[in-house]
């Protein structure tokens, strides 16, 4: 009873980390630029998790090199995911970044197993067909409302909330092939903590040459503000990880799913209290379509991996 109450509240603090992450990151940007601190950040992160893995776990080093494919494919992949993550965030909702990202990943999967890619997922059954279905139609519906002018926020014109769809889509396709890439170093020896840390280097040295040619940049920051934001940032990027980690030895598949299922609303509810994001109720009638569509598609994901392991 104590181990699955401590990985549910495991889960509801990847929820509540995750959510925070998204809406501070949404207002920080309006200040900073994206790559000046994903260089600073992921650059700090690389250089922890690799390091932590040169001592204790050589070979896992040496069975990533070992397999230069995956490993420079990841690094590609964060390429794209975090660039577009980071600079979505800061031109449409962060909720609606959230939701757009987490709803194209399952999509994503469906079409790499059509394509023959081994890490693929199909529709295994009814349920989880019709909640990926609702997942995409709540993709749709709050692409529209924000191209539209209905959101809560959108830095700029039509064209910017369109650009700022059309990166969290981005975001959302390439963190799947992230995801695709990291399972084969996983099967090739390679540990989670230098999984995380090697699939960031290509990503600092691009964020970094962005930043020193001046793209998205906000103005000067003190040099202590800027510390304290790194440090926010990484307060932001790492735990929640960590949480999710220890979430999973102790909580179901499904617990977890519905749990983060939640993290749109709770990034809508943090965006009030902000005070940056204007109330939308057609924003709120997306998130709510987008929650019962990752609901069904959990329960179906559920059902169909109990009746495999049954066979």
């Amino acid at each position: 009873m104590k181990v699955a109450l401590f990985g549910l509240l495991w889960a509801l603090a990847f929820v509540i980390l995750e959510s925070t992450q998204f809406v501070f990151f949404g207002g920080l940007f309006q200040r900073m630029s994206s790559f000046l601190f994903g260089f600073l950040v992921f650059g700090i992160i690389a250089v922890a998790f690799i390091g932590w893995a040169a001592i204790t776990a050589p070979a896992q080093l040496k069975a990533a090199i070992a397999n230069p494919r995956p490993l420079i494919a990841a690094n590609v992949a964060v390429v794209f995911a975090v660039s577009a993550y980071l600079l979505s965030v800061q031109m449409i909702e962060p909720a609606i970044t959230y939701t757009i990202s987490g709803g194209v990943m399952p999509i994503t999967a469906y079409i790499a197993y059509r394509l023959g890619v081994a890490e693929g997922e199909p529709m295994r059954n009814t349920m989880e067909a019709i909640g990926n279905t609702l997942l995409f139609a709540g993709v749709v519906y709050l692409a529209v409302i924000t191209i539209g002018g209905w959101s809560g926020f959108v830095r700029g014109d039509a064209g910017v909330a369109a650009l700022g769809v059309l990166l969290a889509i981005v975001d959302g396709v390439m963190f799947t092939w992230v995801l695709i890439f990291c399972q084969r170093l996983d099967r090739a020896g390679v540990g989670p903590g230098a999984v995380f840390g090697l699939r960031f280097p290509l990503y600092v040295l691009f964020a970094g040459g962005f930043a020193a040619l001046g793209f998205d940049h906000k103005g000067a920051l003190p040099l202590a503000d800027m510390a304290v934001m790194v440090a926010l940032g990484l307060v932001l990027t790492v735990p929640p990880l960590y949480a999710l980690q220890r979430a999973i030895a102790s909580v179901s598949t499904l617990t977890i799913g519905t749990l983060t299922a939640l993290g749109p609303f709770v990034i809508f509810a943090l965006q009030m209290i902000e005070g940056r994001v204007a109330y939308s109720t057609a924003t709120l009638a997306g998130l709510g379509l987008f929650f019962v569509g990752a609901l069904l598609a959990s329960f179906g994901a559920v059902n169909a991996t109990v009746s495999e392991q049954r066979q």
